[in-house]
């Protein structure tokens, strides 16, 4: 996960580490070329593999470059399948929150209760990944800081209770 300051709207970005376009370009143009040799050395079905592993890690990184959470002062714009944005007034609490399988991801505790997992960061083994520790520091603190001084937490009186099975 990468966290760059944007000037304009003074935020933060916090998405996934991306190779840069160079780096990207220069990739597909090797792939493209062993493509290209395997074709001539008469191994169609292996270039074809060759050729789609190519075009697949190009998809794969132009699909990254949308997901991701902008931290503006007025809200969290979340990048995920869908584009979400939820002001800081919204959230009560920003928590870790780690899945059955392990891994953990940032969420937003809405006012009403909702939990809101953010697309990154995440973390395959929480354990020593200190990016991960860092960019749930920088989401909460930037939380705290812009909450506003209307904010204050939901009582437990206001809180919906759950619904009485009987």
């Amino acid at each position: 996960m990468t966290i760059e300051q944007d000037a304009a709207e003074a935020g933060v970005k916090i998405g996934p580490v991306l190779l840069s376009w160079k780096q990207n370009l220069v990739g597909t143009l090797c792939g493209l070329l062993f493509t290209a040799w395997l074709l001539v050395e008469g191994k169609p079905w292996s270039s074809l593999l060759y050729l789609a592993l190519t075009c697949g890690g190009v998809v794969l990184q132009l699909v990254l470059r949308t997901l991701g959470v902008d931290l503006t002062p007025e809200a969290a714009v979340i990048h995920g399948r869908r584009r979400r944005r939820v002001p800081w007034l919204q959230v009560q609490s920003v928590v870790s929150h780690v899945s059955s399988n392990g891994t953990s991801a940032v969420r937003l505790i809405l006012e009403n209760g909702e939990p809101l997992t953010l697309p990154f960061p995440k973390a395959l083994w929480r354990k020593g990944d200190a990016r991960y520790e860092r960019d749930l520091e920088r989401i909460d603190q930037w939380w705290l800081a812009h909450r506003g001084e209307s904010w204050r937490p939901v009582r437990q009186e206001e809180e919906p209770r759950p619904p009485v099975s009987g």
